[in-house]
């Protein structure tokens, strides 16, 4: 089950939650999977995140919470 998805889209990608409502846009999908990471603080548990392309092709990430330092 996934909570968050990243979507390419007009040169960004787009942080969106369950409910398709985005959280953020990014310039790289490797800023996007960092923001997403932010969502793990919340309960410390990795979060499954959808990535779909700009054509379309759909990809999984485990994202795991930052280290609390």
């Amino acid at each position: 089950m996934s909570d968050l998805t990243v979507v390419a889209r007009g040169g960004l990608w787009m942080l969106m939650d369950e409910d398709d409502a985005e959280l953020g846009a990014f310039q790289s999908q490797a800023e996007a999977l960092r923001a997403a990471g932010d969502y793990t603080l919340v309960d410390l548990e990795p979060r499954h995140v959808l990535i779909q392309d700009s054509v379309g092709d759909w990809d999984e990430e485990l994202v795991e919470p930052p280290p609390l330092h």
